[in-house]
């Protein structure tokens, strides 16, 4: 019988071998209520809820390719023969959600099912999720409808695109990473530029330690919110901010195991309406400096919001 610790490099090696470029390790107790680092897992999505007996929770990530974000900006910048003018956002925003999105989906759950086979074969329990959120089909609602609700219309119980499990606050939780203030997961490694999933299981696993020191650049920076075209990221200070990770104030010395900012989806998806060119996807994560020193591609209009020279579109309802 291995040591926790052999056992527990055993589980990530099998994760790095099927394609994970990072693995951490959370014990469940990590999803109770940390003040004043965390809040406790909502109802319903703790790993507990999930797991009878679970004691850990394997965060695995994938980098999104720089290379991915450089071309989806160039491609709106850069006329082609084969891509009419009035067709370059939308073409762009396909090509990023093939590559720099629904790939690491399947690729993220191969990797989640490898290791849940290698634990099950020694006996363990394991429970694995999808990498994005739930997407059920109601007749008669729209994407406003499904995240918000509807007047006239009952409560639907799948109102919320949600996935089951937050794997942004697992990584945070495996010492991965922090929340920036775009409400993106931030790594050492690839800054806010990755996707990840979670692996839950009754295998009593050796904890990583948590990240040490912040990432976010906090008011330093801000690029990220100036960036949003929608201004769809409100940190969680606003007084207009309500839910159950509201905060008095942002702590700019604390590590962000829970975001310090909310989003809205229905703004952020609602960005082509409307419109026959847009700014490109990813921006929130193509502007943002971590880690320091890396080179990326900017868009013209996130040239001019580093320099100061242009402000964000008003939020509009």
């Amino acid at each position: 019988m291995p040591s926790s610790e052999e056992f527990t490099r055993q589980v990530k090696d099998v994760a790095t071998r099927a394609g994970a470029a990072l693995v951490g390790v959370a014990n469940v107790e990590r999803f109770d209520q940390m003040p004043p680092l965390a809040d406790a897992a909502p109802r319903g999505h703790d790993p507990r809820d999930f797991l009878q007996g679970a004691r850990s929770v394997i965060s695995i990530a994938m980098p999104i390719l720089d290379g991915v974000l450089d071309a989806t900006a160039r491609l709106q910048e850069r006329p082609t023969e084969m891509i009419p003018e009035h067709v370059a956002s939308a073409y762009a925003d396909a090509v990023y959600s093939r590559v720099g999105h629904h790939l690491h989906d399947c690729m993220l759950e191969f990797v989640a099912q490898a290791v849940g086979q290698f634990l099950m074969a020694r006996g363990h329990q394991v429970m694995i999720f999808p990498t994005t959120g739930i997407n059920p089909r109601m007749d008669g609602w729209t994407q406003a409808d499904m995240w918000e609700g509807a007047r006239g219309k009952p409560a639907s119980p799948f109102r919320y695109h949600y996935g089951p499990f937050s794997h942004r606050h697992a990584a945070t939780r495996a010492g991965l990473g922090e929340f920036g203030y775009n409400n993106v997961v931030l790594t050492p490694q690839f800054g806010p530029r990755q996707r990840f999933n979670s692996i839950v299981t009754d295998a009593d696993l050796t904890a990583d330690p948590l990240l040490a020191e912040p990432l976010c650049l906090r008011d330093k920076c801000r690029l990220c919110l100036k960036a949003c075209f929608q201004r769809a990221v409100t940190l969680r200070d606003d007084a207009e901010v309500t839910d159950y990770r509201s905060v008095d104030k942002v702590d700019p010395t604390a590590i962000f195991i829970d975001t310090p900012s909310k989003s809205d989806p229905v703004l952020c998806m609602s960005r082509t309406a409307g419109r026959d060119t847009w700014p490109t996807r990813g921006d929130c994560i193509r502007i943002c400096p971590i880690p320091l020193g890396r080179k990326r591609h900017l868009t013209e209009r996130c040239k001019a919001i580093m320099r100061g020279q242009e402000r964000p579109a008003e939020r509009r309802p």
